[in-house]
């Protein structure tokens, strides 16, 4: 199953992907720290459900008698909202600082200038442009000067 990058999980707690403008250069502001723990919890949830006792792949029932159909585990908001508020498991609380870490790099990362340069493209904006022009004035001119008949066609 496919999921859109504006969908994914980070890019709804810190976009990186569709990031407005860049700060100006004395306008930047440290995050709240609660709403950093907030999202860090949040993303916990998704990736270790089983300890938030949420539905995950491994313990779906099965019915014998009826189809299977895949639950999407790419979005969890509105089980997470059903289930409401729950501590965070001990074994979880080495794990935040970590996935707090991530959520930052991932909100820092530049993936649209790491694409431009892994894979670099040879034409540019304006060329595409001009092709596409010329290919649909192509196209438009050689349905009005040429009629096919059963004739020209053998």
């Amino acid at each position: 199953m496919f999921v859109d990058h504006r969908e994914d999980v980070l890019n709804r707690l810190n976009p990186s992907y569709f990031r407005q403008t860049q700060p100006q250069a004395g306008a930047y502001q440290d995050p709240d720290p609660r709403q950093q723990a907030q999202k860090t919890r949040h993303l916990s949830k998704y990736i270790f459900s089983l300890q938030y006792g949420l539905s995950n792949v491994f313990s779906q029932p099965s019915a014998a008698k009826e189809t299977y159909k895949q639950p999407n585990f790419a979005d969890r908001e509105r089980e997470i909202e059903l289930f409401g508020t729950c501590k965070t498991p001990k074994r979880l609380k080495d794990v935040l600082v970590l996935l707090e870490k991530m959520i930052w790099r991932h909100g820092k990362c530049g993936y649209k200038l790491l694409r431009d340069i892994a894979c670099p493209s040879k034409v540019s904006k304006l060329q595409v442009i001009a092709r596409t022009g010329l290919i649909l004035a192509h196209s438009s001119q050689r349905r009005t000067t040429r009629r096919w008949t059963a004739a020209s066609y053998w």
